[in-house]
């Protein structure tokens, strides 16, 4: 096995940073060749698939990127020195009145290896309380919906889900059941 050369990078210059996020710029020498890395660094997110009587929520909120109504999971950035599960919680109260308890990771990914450090930790809950009544807010979630799961996975399939969160999240989900269904036939 041939050892890999250390790669060598250049100071991180930050090109853009506001409230909300910073991009920087480093340069990746690989003892010959280089390459160029601009990064995206939005902080930490966390999401929840909540589950109720066989159904998940998501909301519905407008994106620009595809200038229209998106159906997600809630969640969305925790705040620094916030633990994931706190701000996960936290999130799903703001945007839905539901709490959710008893909270368990389910699958943590980032969006992109090489450019975008936004690392994502999505739970799973089956304790989803209603703490106030669902508040709409056109800037933020316009409406919540409970799905069957069968359902969400068609609109995934229908590319009527595209966000990435809410698909590594129900993706993982769906694969979590299917997984306990079959080791419970095994027995």
């Amino acid at each position: 096995m041939r050892a890999r050369k250390k790669i060598r990078f250049s100071p991180k210059e930050i090109a853009l940073q506001n409230q909300h996020l910073q991009v920087y710029h480093t340069r990746a020498d690989f003892g010959g060749e280089s390459k160029d890395y601009y990064v995206i660094k939005f902080g930490r997110r966390a999401g929840i698939v909540a589950v109720r009587e066989g159904c998940v929520l998501l909301v519905k909120q407008y994106r620009y990127l595809i200038d229209g109504q998106s159906l997600e999971l809630p969640g969305g950035t925790v705040e620094e020195g916030e633990d994931l599960t706190e701000g996960a919680v936290r999130e799903c109260l703001e945007e839905t009145g539901l709490r959710c308890r008893n909270l368990r990771p389910l699958v943590v990914y980032y969006p992109g290896l090489d450019n975008v450090d936004n690392e994502t930790t999505v739970f799973v809950s089956r304790d989803v309380e209603q703490v106030r009544p669902f508040q709409g807010n056109p800037l933020e979630v316009s409406e919540i919906v409970w799905l069957p799961l069968n359902e969400a996975m068609e609109l995934i399939r229908g590319r009527k889900i595209l966000d990435a969160m809410t698909i590594a999240g129900l993706l993982a989900y769906q694969t979590e059941r299917l997984g306990d269904r079959s080791g419970a036939e095994g027995r």
